[in-house]
């Protein structure tokens, strides 16, 4: 709790005003404190101790955040310069792009050519980049290759007024300093893929994996869930394929996780159960299981909620070989997190990573509620019931963030989880039976056909469940403050289920009234309806609901304002003779012509361009719109920009 703390607050508060050197201090002076308490019997030191103890770990957690982000951060150079670097994931098609991660190794000023001498500097930082394939098609690049390419790096821009997303923050979050594109011929190979890392090893074992699905027969859909569900890999997931699993209640079977690792786990333990009949045989499954767990985490991307789940494991079966009692979940879980935020300080903004802890804490914490309302009786009854358990300890773990994330609640959550589990049995169990048997014709193909089947099962099933009536509320987004007091009822809902004690009984009423108060507070206070300048397209938004503007001439009324959108020559060379009043021209990519032009067609009060344009194109138009007098709004710095409509109650 401590590390994860100073984490939070280093990134929230305190990663601006307080330096590396200082938490350094902070760090050495805590530990010195808490050596002169420790020994100290009397009661009031104890409580110096903890709290110094506390401010320890605080510290460490500041200064984890720190180092990272400093191995991340980069003041990349404004203009277009040349870059080598190191191609480090499959690239993927996106559109008319191709993309990938890649580390850049050194940048020097932009040469005549891509050789061009001249002094490298040293970057060292990775970057998501895109670029487009040369006019032959015949270079395509592949992990590991060596290239070098003239482009514009930078950090993405943050519209998270608009979207309610930080996309900069969020890739910087995945060691990913910034973007950039490069045009075709103005990148190039310079060697092959020689020796590789261990990661991207295991990347391209993942690829030819998901090469082998397709020989089988397997396209779209199917072809998607069972590459998300056995190896991680999700880039053939459609968004309407996530919708479907999302208003059914099952998308964490995309995202490969504990229930992925356990299924895996067991299969592996059946598999080596005949080591067990040889001396420390026990030991040896145990150790064979955790090391091939880990591979597969490496195959699968190393995700938050597999390594979670995986260390978890390993910590089980190390517990094993020192103690003979149980060894207890709450105490693994937390070591889990330890163990992973002193790795990687930012998995702790990681959406998988907080809702994989979450699930895991709400089933240790309220599982043996739910499974103790029903009395022992029939096994495959209590088999069910057991399941369902389960899952609704789960969903109550991670209810608050998934209100606070995504805003919506799957209602038939239930019915879809008692379908899910044994269908990824099938898919994950049948996926290793046809790549172990695959040179057996008749056993690899009918392994294969089973996958199939079980996969179409799995999809048809949700596509069901997403068509009932009322499958997914939405819309009930919740505050930080809201989340806070929704896990604090949940703590003392489950204090007073355990201790049946009044004063919690009162605490957890008065805080179920401070929530209800907060979220009527939240309907009737006025709120305001905004007009956004964004992506070449108009957008109103109240509250979380966004909504995308349309008219056929490209000239919006909008209560008492008119807006224009240019993208295109519809207004070149034009004139009239009455002026139309225009509020706002939004100037977009595609746009032909220029401000005087445009004038001779309607008069103009305001003039906002937008991020599309070329740098010498938007600096063009904001001097003629200075010479004119018309106030002129750049968006590039934002991402979008936004103007209160009117106030709705």
């Amino acid at each position: 709790m401590a590390l994860a703390t100073g984490i939070f607050l280093f990134d929230r508060f305190l990663a601006d005003c307080c330096s590396l050197e200082l938490a350094l201090l902070g760090l050495v002076l805590s530990v010195v404190a808490a050596a002169a308490c420790h020994g100290m019997s009397r009661p009031a030191v104890r409580y110096v101790f903890g709290a110094v103890t506390f401010l320890c770990f605080f510290w460490l957690g500041g200064i984890l955040y720190l180092m990272e982000d400093r191995q991340v951060s980069y003041e990349w150079p404004s203009d277009e310069v040349a870059y080598q670097g190191v191609v480090e994931t499959v690239p993927q098609r996106k559109g008319k792009t191709w993309q990938a991660q890649v580390k850049v190794m050194s940048w020097k000023p932009a040469g005549d050519s891509l050789q061009a001498t001249g002094q490298w500097k040293k970057v060292d930082r990775s970057i998501l980049l895109y670029w487009m394939p040369d006019t032959t098609g015949q270079t395509i690049l592949q992990c590991g290759d060596k290239i070098c390419f003239y482009a514009s790096v930078s950090r993405p821009v943050s519209d998270v007024d608009f979207s309610g997303f930080d996309y900069g923050a969020y890739l910087h979050r995945q060691g990913i300093s910034g973007t950039g594109l490069a045009f075709a011929g103005r990148w190039m190979r310079l060697e092959r893929a020689g020796s590789r890392g261990f990661r991207q090893q295991a990347l391209l074992v993942r690829e030819l994996v998901v090469r082998r699905y397709e020989e089988w027969g397997l396209d779209g859909d199917v072809l998607a869930v069972v590459s998300a569900l056995t190896v991680g890999d999700k880039s053939d997931l459609t968004p309407e394929l996530k919708a479907t699993y999302s208003a059914s209640g099952a998308s964490h079977v995309l995202a490969l996780s504990g229930l992925h690792i356990g299924i895996l786990a067991g299969i592996l333990t059946l598999l080596l159960y005949p080591l067990r009949l040889f001396p420390l045989g026990r030991s040896l499954t145990g150790v064979l299981t955790v090391l091939l767990l880990w591979a597969f985490a490496f195959l699968s991307g190393l995700s938050a909620s597999v390594v979670r789940a995986v260390t978890m494991f390993s910590l089980y079966v190390g517990a094993s070989f020192f103690l003979e009692g149980r060894f207890s979940g709450f105490l693994s879980l937390s070591l889990a997190a330890f163990l992973m935020l002193l790795y990687r300080p930012f998995y702790l903004f990681d959406v998988s990573f907080q809702l994989s802890f979450l699930a895991v804490w709400g089933i240790l914490l309220f599982y043996p509620v739910f499974s103790g309302w029903l009395p022992a009786g029939c096994r495959r009854i209590r088999w069910l019931w057991n399941t369902l358990s389960v899952s609704m300890a789960a969903q109550l773990g991670t209810l608050p963030f998934v209100l606070f994330y995504f805003g919506a609640f799957p209602t038939y959550f239930l019915l879809a989880n008692l379908l899910v589990t044994p269908l990824a049995v099938c898919i994950l169990g049948s996926s290793l039976a046809a790549l172990a048997f695959e040179r057996i014709p008749w056993m690899g193909e009918r392994a294969a056909d089973l996958v199939r089947l079980s996969a179409e099962a799995l999809n048809g099933s949700m596509f069901q469940i997403q068509q009932l009536s009322g499958s997914q509320v939405t819309s009930v987004y919740i505050s930080g403050f809201q989340l806070v007091l929704c896990y604090l009822l949940l703590a003392l809902l489950y204090a007073y289920w355990t201790g049946k004690r009044k004063h919690v009984l009162i605490s957890f009423l008065i805080v179920l009234n401070v929530l209800l108060g907060t979220r009527i507070l939240d309907w009737i206070k006025p709120v305001d309806e905004r007009l956004y300048f964004a992506r070449s397209e108009l957008y109103s938004r109240r509250r979380q609901s966004l909504t995308r503007l349309a008219e056929a001439d490209g000239v919006y009324r909008i209560d008492s304002l008119s807006v224009g959108l240019m993208k295109s020559s519809r207004w070149k060379g034009k004139q009239a003779a009455s002026r139309l009043p225009l509020d706002y021209a939004y100037i977009c990519r595609g746009f032909k012509g220029n401000i005087t032009s445009l004038s001779r067609v309607f008069e103009l009060k305001h003039v906002v361009l937008d991020l599309s344009l070329s740098d010498a194109y938007r600096l063009s138009l904001k001097e003629e719109c200075k010479k004119l007098g018309i106030p002129c709004v750049e968006i590039s710095s934002k991402g979008s920009w936004g103007i209160v409509r009117q106030n709705l109650k």
